[in-house]
């Protein structure tokens, strides 16, 4: 795979099985590893990262094979803040000393994570942090709707903010940590996409007569929202698709701002499920929070509504040659770029007619 520059908006374009899907799950898959979320179950990885803080850089590798760390590294500004091989045998900085430690960790385990030490190093919460971060979204899944919940006194219900169909767990807990103003902003953020909104929370399902064996110790809840326009509620179950997976998208965002948490927002497929107009009020929804900061916003479409509506400032054209895949945006190919903008065509035109791989586009290049 080639390298993937990726900014605070990226939208992923490309054909079926180009490798839209893979490219999301390898950065949610570094996120796991880095969060502690989860271990190296895969035979093998082959990570190489670049992070920007500013006018720092911070480089980090890692290669795993049969499960065992073969090579990790962590740097700042070229400065070696981490240097492991294999048998788990490194050196790091004692950022309190400023002296060079050697160590040794399970082999199996990253030392980014065995390691962290807020006093010594650090350094490393910032890549659990960005894992912690990291939200992945399938839009052409359920996104939770096909959960519920039960809620007990004295046992609070799974909560873990990363999993994207824990949408139940994530509302609870925003109303809990941020009130009123939490629901506001989800209703104002749903307005936007065009769901107008009274009231979100949750109640015992009302579309269905559930029979749960055994009987749990608790009340059996789902999300539900009250329109404007209608006189009663809508419960998850009888939500359109397109709705629940805006609203559990709206939830998770809101959460996360409010957490004052930063976040890289994953979207496999977006606008699945939703029709035009919501389709790009949505689009417009998440890049206005990316471009306000705090959310780095990126998604993957082969969908030409969706095209036509982000601007190719922020795109990536992926193609596959074999078992490499090939990124060509702003950054590598700006001429190609920006010498579309002289044929007068519609943005999915630029995909369609693989302008920046096409003879048409060579030649208007070469006049600019």
């Amino acid at each position: 795979m080639d390298t993937l520059a990726v900014g605070a908006v990226t939208l992923l374009v490309g054909k079926n099985a180009s490798g839209k899907s893979r490219t999301l799950n390898v950065i949610n898959g570094l996120a796991g590893l880095l969060s502690a979320t989860t271990k190296l179950v895969f035979k093998s990885g082959d990570y190489w990262v670049q992070f920007k803080d500013g006018p720092t850089l911070y480089e980090y590798e890692l290669v795993y094979m049969d499960a065992h760390v073969t090579k990790e590294r962590f740097s700042r500004n070229g400065e070696m803040l981490l240097d492991r091989g294999s048998g788990g045998v490194g050196r790091l900085l004692a950022e309190k000393t400023q002296q060079i430690l050697e160590f040794q960790t399970p082999p199996g385990g990253l030392a980014a994570v065995n390691r962290r030490d807020s006093i010594q190093h650090g350094y490393f919460e910032l890549l659990h942090a960005w894992g912690k971060g990291v939200r992945h979204f399938q839009f052409g899944t359920p996104l939770g709707k096909d959960k519920l919940a039960i809620l007990t006194k004295d046992k609070p219900i799974e909560f873990d903010p990363r999993n994207t169909d824990q949408v139940i767990a994530v509302f609870r807990q925003g109303l809990t940590k941020f009130g009123d103003e939490f629901v506001r902003g989800v209703i104002t953020d749903m307005g936007a996409v065009g769901y107008n909104l009274e009231e979100v929370g949750l109640k015992a399902p009302q579309s269905l007569m559930l029979t749960i064996e055994p009987t749990p110790a608790g009340e059996v809840v789902v999300l539900y929202v009250k329109e404007k326009e209608l006189s009663g509620i809508t419960d998850q179950i009888d939500m359109s698709q397109g709705m629940f997976r805006a609203l559990s998208v709206i939830i998770h965002l809101n959460y996360s701002q409010r957490s004052e948490q930063p976040s890289c927002i994953l979207i496999d497929d977006i606008g699945e499920g939703l029709d035009f107009d919501r389709s790009c009020a949505l689009i417009d929804l998440l890049m206005s929070k990316a471009r306000e900061g705090g959310v780095q916003l990126i998604m993957s479409t082969n969908d030409r509504f969706v095209m036509n509506r982000v601007p190719l400032q922020y795109w990536s054209v992926i193609y596959r040659d074999g078992n490499v895949c090939h990124f060509f945006n702003y950054e590598n190919s700006r001429k190609k770029f920006e010498a579309f903008k002289l044929t007068g065509m519609n943005n999915f035109d630029f995909f369609a007619t693989d302008f920046v791989r096409s003879q048409l586009g060579e030649e208007i290049s070469n006049l600019r």
